[in-house]
């Protein structure tokens, strides 16, 4: 599976991108220059998958969430976030197809990732 990594803490998305590399998946970019960012490479690697944090600066998580999950609905949205909880109300209906509490650990992306696509949503 090819996954973009974004969190605006730079040292963060790089670990997390090498525990994605871990789990066998290869890595089209790592972003930390917030939600605009993630859009524009989102747009350039098409990725089948996008680790995204939901407090980033210049566009939130859910925001850009919405923005890829209508370019590409088949897109795998993870959203990680060491601040908000996954039954949070603003997380409810928001597409992606799951969610990871910071810090993550190895075997909970692993097992993220491994989940094929259903077409339905985690955070609904």
């Amino acid at each position: 599976m090819r996954v973009l990594v974004a969190d605006d803490d730079r040292d963060l998305a790089l670990v997390l991108a090498e525990c994605v590399a871990a789990c066998g998946h290869e890595v089209v970019a790592t972003v930390s220059d917030g939600g605009l960012a993630v859009i524009r490479s989102f747009a350039r690697y098409q990725p089948d998958a996008v680790l995204l944090d939901i407090l980033m600066p210049r566009c939130n998580g859910l925001t850009v969430c919405h923005a890829l999950l209508s370019r590409k609905p088949d897109t795998k949205v993870i959203f990680i976030s060491g601040r908000m909880e996954s039954d949070h109300p603003l997380l409810s209906g928001c597409g992606a197809a799951g969610y990871l509490q910071k810090p993550v650990g190895l075997a909970a992306l692993q097992g993220m990732l491994a989940v094929p696509s259903t077409g339905a949503p985690l955070c609904d």
